[in-house]
């Protein structure tokens, strides 16, 4: 039986301003995504990978040229409660999108970093899989779940952050851990490396895990 729409949850891809490996990116866009948002600068980034925006939004600070004429463009104030990220997370979340890649958002500003890494937690709580990567840096989170890490995906490491506290157990890694406490206050589970295919992360409670290149 063929499946309708309403059955198949909706994929977006948010392309947002920041640092961004724009050829090591194209292999971790998310083929045919639902729904397409540049947030601001980020419609540079798309420009360069060739995408067209289903909509480009935000306050514009950060991207000043010339919109193509004809666009889909949503203006939004500076003075606002949110990132322009966020604005266009919540936006693809209202267009019924349960599964959110986020390409760029790292370097430069570190305060908007940090940012787009904490907003990832509000995500997934909500029950939304969300992934933010600037083609070197892979950042997720994982809430009472389980993930693997496919060597060819990382070539490089992959690291576990405590959201509060959690209890993790890591196996074919070089760093195993077996149902070990982690804090918030106390990262130390940084710099693994997977051993063979791929390696298992184990998460009971709220943890960040990033991939990142060497």
């Amino acid at each position: 039986m063929e499946k309708t729409n309403d059955l198949i949850p909706k994929t977006a891809l948010v392309i947002t301003g920041g640092y961004c490996n724009v050829e090591a990116a194209r292999r971790q866009l998310p083929v045919d995504a639902d729904l397409t948002i540049a947030a601001d600068s980020g419609y540079a980034t798309a420009e360069k990978l060739g995408v067209t925006p289903d909509i480009t939004m935000g306050d514009f600070d950060s991207y000043r040229d010339a919109l193509p004429t004809g666009m889909n463009v949503l203006r939004v104030a500076c003075e606002k409660d949110v990132t322009d990220t966020m604005l266009a997370c919540e936006y693809a979340k209202e267009q019924g999108c349960r599964y959110i890649t986020i390409l760029g958002g790292t370097g430069g500003r570190i305060d908007h970093s940090l940012s787009n890494v904490l907003y990832l937690e509000g995500l997934r709580r909500e029950g939304i899989r969300v992934k933010l990567t600037d083609g070197e840096n892979t950042v997720q989170v994982l809430l009472d779940e389980t993930a693997t890490v496919p060597q060819p995906e990382t070539d490089g490491y992959f690291s576990v952050f405590a959201l509060d506290s959690c209890v993790v157990t890591l196996t074919g890694c070089k760093y195993p851990l077996d149902c070990v406490r982690l804090v918030r206050q106390m990262p130390y589970a940084v710099s693994n490396e997977v051993v063979g295919e791929y390696a298992k992360v184990q998460v009971d409670g709220a943890a960040i895990l990033v991939t990142s290149k060497k």
